[in-house]
């Protein structure tokens, strides 16, 4: 067995920058000697960050197709500097053992593994290409310029930078296939236990906040971007607006009491020296934002729409929280809504950690096992609630909840063999006493499919409690 002669990792260093907090970096670990961080994979990185080209965690993901190429060239290449001519296929085979998993006990790639991988190495060639080998240190020096020799004598590589894709799709088989994993489910939180984790709920903000996940159908990253002024209560009535972190419009007045429109990043930047929190890097306070269909596209909010008359009911909870445990934490210098103990923006990971808290108290207080339900299955029981009890139309419920594309709401509206069962049943006893007039199936009007058309829910399954 060839025995490695270096390790990389990726590490999280801080960096004092306007608009970053922290980058990833490659830190080679040889046998012998210091370790030491990749100065040409670390300009790479900071370069995709300062741009704003690439999220933190697809930054993340690149530095380490970088550094697999890194292994690749040193433990399976040997490292040596070679003629070009031997160097010119090393991206293309790279890619090639990187796709089949043949080299260095790697597992096969899936599709979006290695799309993302065979981007990541080209966009880093082109980089060291476009920047002298004086910037380099002498370690590096015979890697990048193995990279730039492959490059230039790869055959395809002066017509597309997806060659190697190119070369793959002209194959009989249509091009690669993804791996086989199965049907993915879907699981809302039981309904006949959600109002007992609400109740097995103590702290006001927590059960505040599995309330407005659960009646309000929106994911934990959206609810906890709000800031103070997002959540108001007006008419007797909970108002919960959700607007892009960064690219929100916000009107706000300066210290000079002049009046302000810009976006939220511009926002938080000029009042509070803060960056939005999609762009926290590898901090706690890190949260995600996956897009979503907006109400109002020009602004980029959109409003909440609660179930079960929960505007109403959470009005009390919402006062409570802003004037009793608020009260209790320290200030500090933010907009955000939810906050910790320390008085810091509510972190995502502490939500979960509360949810698996009162999960784990509705189990030992009914004998239960919950443990393949998630704080995610909140918003799937908005989903199948409006399925299942309102019977709602499809657009409606894509609406609801935000969904960019219908098809993800269709998952909702999959008919289940329970119902299957019950419309065959009904069918039967319609039998021979036609009705007095023509009338769609109650599945039909129970799922929505005569609003959207065709809707292919054949890959599509769910499953209930």
């Amino acid at each position: 067995m060839h025995r490695p002669e270096t390790a990389n990792t990726v590490v999280h260093i801080a960096i004092d920058a306007p608009d970053a907090l922290t980058l990833p970096v490659l830190v080679e670990v040889p046998e012998e000697g210091p370790p030491s961080v990749s100065l040409s994979v670390a300009k790479f990185a900071r370069y995709l960050q300062r741009e704003g080209m690439r999220s933190y965690e697809t930054l993340r993901k690149y530095v380490v197709a970088i550094g697999k190429l890194k292994d690749y060239y040193t433990l399976v290449r040997g490292g040596e500097a070679v003629p070009s001519g031997e160097l010119g296929s090393l991206i293309e085979d790279f890619l090639h053992a990187y796709d089949h998993g043949s080299v260095l006990g790697w597992t096969d790639a899936t599709q979006n593994e290695y799309v993302l991988c065979r981007t990541a190495v080209l966009e880093y060639v082109k980089f060291v290409m476009d920047v002298g080998s004086a910037t380099w240190p002498a370690n590096e020096v015979r890697f990048v310029e193995a990279c730039r020799l492959s490059w230039r004598t790869a055959k395809h590589a002066e017509q597309s930078l997806l060659f190697h894709t190119k070369k793959r799709l002209r194959k009989k088989t249509g091009g690669r296939k993804k791996n086989s994993t199965g049907l993915r489910q879907y699981k809302p939180f039981p309904a006949k236990y959600l109002d007992a984790l609400l109740e097995e709920t103590k702290n006001p903000r927590d059960r505040l906040l599995f309330s407005t996940l659960a009646f309000g159908g929106r994911r934990v990253s959206e609810v906890l971007h709000a800031y103070t002024h997002d959540v108001v209560a007006s008419n007797e009535a909970l108002h919960y607006r959700l607007a892009h972190p960064r690219k929100s419009l916000i009107e706000w007045r300066t210290l000079a009491g002049a009046s302000v429109r810009g976006t939220r990043a511009e926002y938080l930047k000029s009042q509070f020296g803060m960056l939005p929190r999609t762009e926290h890097g590898a901090l706690p306070s890190k949260l995600g934002w996956k897009g979503i269909k907006f109400d109002d596209e020009a602004a980029q909010t959109s409003e909440t729409y609660f179930i079960r008359n929960a505007d109403k009911e959470l009005v009390a909870l919402h006062r409570k929280y802003l004037h009793e445990v608020r009260q209790r934490v320290p200030r500090r210098h933010h907009p955000y809504y939810w906050v910790g103990e320390d008085g810091e923006p509510l972190t995502q990971k502490a939500v979960e950690g509360q949810f698996l808290l009162a999960r784990k108290r509705v189990e030992e207080r009914f004998g239960i096992d919950l443990s393949g339900y998630g704080l995610h299955s909140l918003r799937h029981y908005f989903g199948f609630y409006c399925v299942d009890v309102l019977r709602a139309d499809l657009l409606m419920i894509q609406k609801w909840m935000g969904h960019t594309h219908v098809s993800s709401t269709a998952i909702y509206a999959h008919i289940s063999p329970e119902t299957a069962r019950d419309e065959l049943r009904k069918a039967e006893k319609r039998k021979g006493s036609p009705a007095k007039e023509p009338h769609p199936p109650s599945a039909i009007e129970r799922h929505g499919s005569t609003a959207i058309g065709v809707v292919d829910t054949k890959r599509l399954t769910r499953k209930t409690a």
